[in-house]
């Protein structure tokens, strides 16, 4: 989750209306994709970190500081991109206050079987 937050910083001023969000894909213990959204309207941290990782992501552990988002914006739902990707379990740093997104993010991926695990 460091990792996550260090990415995160490296958007500070960019990203407006947005939060700073960095993402961490680990496998193995090993990290196989990082991202952090770099500005509003361009992929969030999730999708730039699921990128980086391709195949490999799948039934790894994905480590981000805000729950991903499940709506429809100027990018499409971070939920949908965790989901296709296979990933095995999702470590959260915190709900999104946003009312879009609240819980129903992590809900999302619960109900796709996929382990949550919030508050780290």
């Amino acid at each position: 989750m460091r990792r996550a937050l260090e990415l995160a910083q490296r958007a500070r001023g960019r990203t407006s209306p947005n939060p700073m969000v960095g993402a961490v894909v680990v496998k193995r213990e090993k990290i196989i994709g990082e991202g952090y959204h770099s500005r509003a309207g361009h992929p969030h941290a999730e999708v730039v970190a699921l990128r980086r990782a391709g195949d490999k992501a799948r039934s790894a552990d994905l480590y981000i500081n805000l729950e991903p988002c499940c709506h429809f914006g100027r990018t499409p739902p971070c939920t949908d991109a965790i989901i296709q990707a296979g990933v095995k379990r999702v470590f959260v740093g915190m709900k999104d206050p946003n009312p879009l997104v609240r819980g129903k993010g992590l809900r999302a991926l619960k109900a796709q079987g996929i382990i949550v695990v919030s508050g780290v």
